[in-house]
């Protein structure tokens, strides 16, 4: 009873209560209490001006690294440039000097003839003529035209897939190409189009949109894409921010294929009966 009837007359610390007492007669605060919270406030002042002082100099060092590597990549996507020009160039003399070589006789002639239209048809080289091109741009959406995209079932990013790409060359394909090209990139039985993070991948290179899918084919090849589930699917598109144009082309150049290479050899003569003539690269049968 003592103890609850002292907390109810004293319940202010006797320490507290000389502050208070010293504050209501005027009296200031002792010095050293100054000098104790002017050096707390200095030392705030040098931990926050050290931590500024690191995190600028880590941002510096992360620039740097990150300049560093920006301009590795952008060297040694020149230097493979480069090197693929002199591929091209290398392979062209090749070819012309097989032509010329084969053109001497009259089995030679025969036999170019043949050997050009199979590249064209592999894409082993190189296709000129008319034909057409379709053009996939990305655009952004504002506001509630950002719906959610069927194709991945997730948000839509406006951003032309690896399985829109996949789409609208089968289409293409369907609709009589000869041969087909994306931004460059020849396409043959062996290609794929696929993708790696946000890049798509188009025979394990990766390309930026705009997209320009190229072909060489007959002068109805436009109007079967368009009025086929090709022009179709590119209207689907169009409603999730990805904008497109098809026009016809008169004179296009396709490149060949880098990555063709020969699987399988056979002789033209001296072939068993009911040998398939069909062996590993690099061998023919006897």
């Amino acid at each position: 009873m003592v103890l609850l009837t002292t907390l109810a007359e004293d319940s202010l610390d006797q320490g507290y209560a000389r502050a208070a007492a010293r504050r209501a007669a005027g009296g200031a605060p002792a010095p050293h209490s100054r000098w104790v919270l002017t050096a707390g406030l200095l030392a705030v002042g040098l931990l926050l001006a050290t931590a500024v002082a690191q995190t600028r100099q880590r941002a510096s060092a992360a620039e740097e690294a990150r300049a560093a590597i920006t301009t590795e990549i952008e060297d040694r996507e020149a230097a493979n440039d480069r090197v693929e020009r002199s591929l091209e160039r290398e392979r062209a003399a090749v070819s012309r000097a097989r032509r010329d070589a084969l053109r001497i006789t009259a089995d030679g002639a025969r036999l170019a003839r043949e050997l050009s239209a199979l590249e064209t048809a592999t894409g082993a080289g190189a296709v000129q003529g008319p034909g057409m091109v379709v053009r996939l741009t990305e655009q952004a959406l504002e506001g509630d035209d950002a719906d959610v995209d069927p194709r991945t079932d997730s948000d839509s990013d406006n951003r032309v897939s690896d399985r829109d790409l996949q789409t609208v060359v089968n289409e293409i394909w369907a609709a009589g190409a000869e041969a087909v090209a994306v931004n460059d990139q020849r396409l043959t039985a062996t290609a794929a189009i696929r993708s790696a993070g946000e890049a798509v991948l188009v025979d394990f290179r990766p390309l930026n949109p705009p997209y320009e899918i190229s072909a060489v084919g007959p002068p109805t090849m436009r109007t079967a894409f368009v009025e086929g589930f090709g022009g179709s699917y590119l209207q689907v598109l169009r409603d999730y921010g990805i904008e497109f144009t098809v026009q016809d082309a008169d004179d296009l150049l396709l490149p060949a294929s880098a990555g063709v290479s020969v699987r399988y050899a056979s002789t033209r003569s001296d072939v068993p009966s009911g040998a398939s003539g069909r062996t590993e690269q690099g061998e023919s049968t006897p």
